[in-house]
């Protein structure tokens, strides 16, 4: 059975993203079977990824349905698409803004002073959850990426997660994106039962400010703990950005540089996931 992630931040521009599809490829690198779920319909996790497949395969492909549409079905099974070994994709496209509104179709809309506003609701954003169920035995990690603001898509992901990886570029208004992202999932965990732990702060550094760096991550270390931030610290690397654009490669001595960065965070993310599932202290 799989074990959900979701990795946010409500400050657009933070690496959230980026460092959402190098875990996943990193732990595809290592054996784990991953799905990427991009719950984003700017889509930017599908673009890198779908890039990543055609720099590494000459296979020919197209998508058959868009997630919105295998929303509407009530079926996401068949959706999937393998990037390479061991890392598949459930792509996102623009027509999941809709998202929102279908929820409103499916379960109306209610003021706040309703008294059935707080059960409509839990429907609404556990809706996301119950559809992503069926392809828990498929995989062994499942990361969900999500625009960086408040939305029932990213209460959706929430919903779905055992576990929150925050991810924190070295900038005060990153930490105030975080910490306002904490305030909800606290909200989401004690009034409609959210059950998640949070994971770490993974901090991502600024361009080499060393003072401002260690401001921050003070900073955050007094908000979130300082054994919730992550030891391994992604750098500023110009060949990270360069993925973009060429897909998740490895070819030359930057690649793997980048790729081998990556290969620790992610042993760090699991002993991290390991160490709530062996000591059972999970809201399960």
């Amino acid at each position: 059975m799989a074990l959900t992630l979701c990795v946010g931040n409500y400050k657009g521009g933070v690496g959230k993203t980026k460092n959402n599809v190098m875990n996943a490829y990193a732990l595809a690198k290592k054996g784990y079977k991953v799905l990427v779920v991009d719950l984003d319909p700017q889509a930017n996790s599908t673009t890198v990824l779908v890039r990543t497949k055609r720099a590494a395969s000459s296979e020919i492909f197209s998508f058959e349905k868009t997630l919105m549409s295998a929303v509407r079905t009530g079926n996401l099974e068949g959706l999937e698409v393998q990037i390479i070994d061991n890392l598949w994709l459930l792509p996102s496209y623009i027509d999941f803004a809709n998202y929102t509104t279908f929820l409103d179709i499916q379960f109306g809309i209610l003021e706040e002073d309703d008294p059935d506003y707080h059960e409509v609701t839990k429907n609404k954003i556990t809706y996301f959850s119950k559809l992503l169920e069926p392809l828990k035995n498929k995989y062994d990690y499942i990361f969900i990426d999500v625009p960086p603001t408040k939305s029932y898509i990213t209460d959706s992901a929430v919903m779905c997660a055992d576990y929150i990886l925050i991810v924190l570029q070295t900038q005060e208004l990153s930490l105030d994106g975080a910490q306002m992202y904490l305030k909800d999932l606290q909200t989401l965990a004690d009034e409609y039962n959210g059950e998640f732990e949070i994971c770490g702060v993974l901090p991502v550094l600024m361009d080499g400010n060393a003072t401002l760096d260690q401001f921050v991550l003070d900073h955050a270390a007094e908000v979130f703990g300082e054994e919730n931030i992550f030891e391994n610290k992604v750098h500023n690397m110009a060949r990270l950005k360069r993925f973009d654009n060429t897909g998740i490669i490895e070819v030359d001595q930057h690649d793997k540089r980048v790729i081998k960065l990556y290969s620790k965070v992610a042993d760090e993310l699991v002993s991290r996931i390991q160490y709530f599932e062996e000591s059972g202290d999970t809201n399960d």
